[in-house]
């Protein structure tokens, strides 16, 4: 289902037109039936139209959540998709609560009079407004930033990180105007987690970090002796973020949590990968955690991790697929970080946070 043609990597964009094309003509030809004789055209056939138009919708909507698992997309387009998502579920409820209405009005008999016909076409009416907004969010993903036509995932190879000839020389943590930064390790990588971050639990000590070189990738290692608790966090805090890691836990046991929002040491969302292969999902409240999501994966080498929060949605990502997507309510401005817990050796290539709008 997921790669039906070269043309379609999934079923979504399929079908979904259905749902506006039928939608739109319950609209139109509910006020052309107030002009019609009853004969023609009545009521009944008009609600059966919405129906119709309701339930394609309803359809089309969980092929989209399906198609958004399939994936990868580029930073500009997250928000994007969370518009597109938000406007989809509201147009669902709000046709399949209409297509109810009508059918309760139909059952006691109210549709029978002109007032409460009109009044019932006026109340469709907004509904054109929710199709609008889902199919303009919709085609700007599709149009404005090619996903599902494969030429997004072009642009995203430039992501890996390169190293510079003047890398040992140099710190390369950069930030930017807005607030984003990326973080390259360098033999400065030590120097740059003392200044950037603060410690939440434990300190830089316990971590033991230095910098190691293989494969012409310089990292940052993370030598816990002692099985331990290290969370460290940014200084400064964030609303709607996207947060890209490469990390290689092979020589690690125990489990690390790429936190966001974290307002203190026991209250944050997170994603977490485990020397096991699990990966999960969630919010830890007063030191209780809620899962949102939670899957299995090869530990195994480098992993590209990305773990995005933008609004009520949340989606991680290992190596370009999404591996988790849960919600839940919109969580308030915080700092990001990780909390590390287990022994080892804890490899990190670089670190890069985009500001989501």
């Amino acid at each position: 289902m997921n790669e039906l043609f070269d043309y379609a990597p999934n079923i979504h964009p399929m079908i979904v037109h259905f749902p506006i094309a039928i939608l739109i003509l319950a609209i139109g030809l509910n006020l052309i039936a107030f002009f019609l004789p009853e004969k023609w055209w009545d009521e009944k056939k008009t609600t059966f139209i919405y129906v119709l138009g309701s339930i394609s919708a309803i359809v089309t909507y969980f092929t989209g959540r399906s198609a958004a698992d399939t994936v990868f997309l580029p930073t500009e387009a997250q928000s994007v998709l969370t518009d597109h998502a938000d406007w989809a579920l509201w147009t669902v409820l709000f046709f399949g609560i209409y297509s109810s209405l009508r059918i309760a009005l139909h059952w006691f008999k109210k549709l029978e009079t002109k007032s409460i016909q009109v009044f019932a076409f006026a109340l469709a009416l907004p509904g054109l407004l929710f199709l609008f907004e889902t199919g303009e969010y919709g085609a700007t993903m599709v149009y404005g930033y090619g996903v599902g036509t494969g030429q997004y995932l072009e642009a995203e190879e430039t992501i890996a990180p390169v190293q510079t000839e003047n890398a040992d020389l140099e710190s390369l943590f950069i930030e930017k105007e807005n607030g984003d930064w990326t973080w390259e390790m360098s033999s400065s990588s030590v120097n740059d987690l003392n200044e950037q971050f603060h410690w939440l639990e434990g300190n830089m000590e316990q971590l033991n970090p230095t910098v190691s070189i293989a494969d012409n990738q310089t990292y940052l290692s993370l030598n816990l002796t002692d099985h331990i608790s290290n969370f460290f966090v940014t200084h400064s805090g964030y609303k709607n973020i996207q947060v890209d890691i490469y990390v290689d836990m092979t020589s690690f046991t125990g489990d690390v949590k790429i936190a966001h929002h974290i307002q203190d040491a026991q209250n944050y969302d997170f994603v977490s990968l485990t020397s096991d292969g699990e990966i999960s999902q969630g919010r830890t409240t007063n030191d209780k955690i809620e899962l949102f999501d939670e899957k299995e994966f090869e530990n195994e080498g480098v992993k590209f991790i990305r773990v995005v929060s933008d609004g009520t949605h949340f989606r991680g990502y290992i190596n370009k697929e999404m591996v988790v997507h849960g919600h839940g309510d919109e969580p308030d401005t915080g700092s990001i970080g990780l909390r590390i817990n287990g022994h080892g050796k804890l490899l990190i290539k670089n670190i890069e946070l985009s500001q989501l709008k």
